[in-house]
């Protein structure tokens, strides 16, 4: 996914026309998915979540190893009851201009959402974004508020030095699976911490977050088992 983001241009791109993809298939080589703090409780009800190793910090709903989606059946349609935003935003996505707050929106140029002859041109006549995808904008920049205020929180995970990269495994029968590259919240690591951050983090949600975070380790057995079965997609 977003392996050939362009930012939108009326002039490039007057005649693109977008239509609904009839599946999840553009998805189905997806493993993680940024999450935004305001999705964990829901996300965390489905998919383990856990942080990203290294880069900008982002907690992550982890959807399968091996370069394959284990959320998406036979048919490609998802199997949860709780689909990402950094999916359900797809084919588009906004871009940072620098180191500003202002952003251009883009989105995949190879996304099987796009062609030129069938749906919604994604332009009006006046050059405008098209007034049909405005909840996409609504979600786009809802999405990107959320992660950017929520990185404040997230960001003492950072300093307080919680964080741990850490390998999960788990045993079947002989069989031992292996789940790393992620970091996860030493738990140990916060209840040392002094009263006053932990007191903070009751009060700003944070702690609410981690214990989201500890109990959606339950779904990890989940994910290794299925992604170490063959695919089976039609």
């Amino acid at each position: 996914m977003f392996q050939n983001a362009q930012t939108l241009d009326k002039n490039l791109h007057g005649a693109l026309r977008f239509q609904p993809a009839a599946d999840f298939a553009f998805a189905r080589g997806l493993t993680t998915a940024p999450l935004a703090p305001t999705e964990i409780p829901e996300a965390a009800e489905y998919y383990p979540v856990l942080f990203s190793q290294s880069g900008v910090l982002n907690a992550i709903a982890v959807l399968g190893l091996r370069e394959r989606n284990v959320f998406l059946n036979e048919k490609n349609q998802w199997t949860e009851a709780y689909v990402p935003v950094h999916v359900r935003r797809y084919p588009f996505i906004l871009g940072r201009i620098g180191d500003t707050d202002e952003y251009l929106l883009a989105a995949d140029m190879d996304a099987p959402q796009f062609n030129n002859k069938e749906g919604e041109l994604v332009f009006t006549d006046k050059a405008e974004f098209n007034p049909h995808f405005a909840q996409v904008l609504e979600l786009l920049n809802s999405y990107e508020k959320n992660l950017r205020e929520g990185r404040v929180v997230l960001n003492e995970l950072e300093t307080t030095g919680v964080l741990v990269a850490k390998d999960l495994n788990f045993r079947e029968g002989n069989e031992v699976h292996l789940i790393g590259g992620f970091r996860i919240v030493d738990r140990e690591k916060v209840m040392a911490l002094d009263d006053a951050t932990l007191a903070r983090w009751v009060r700003n949600g944070l702690m609410s977050l981690l214990e989201l975070h500890w109990a959606s380790f339950r779904h990890l057995p989940k994910v290794a088992l299925a992604s170490s079965r063959p695919a089976q997609v039609q």
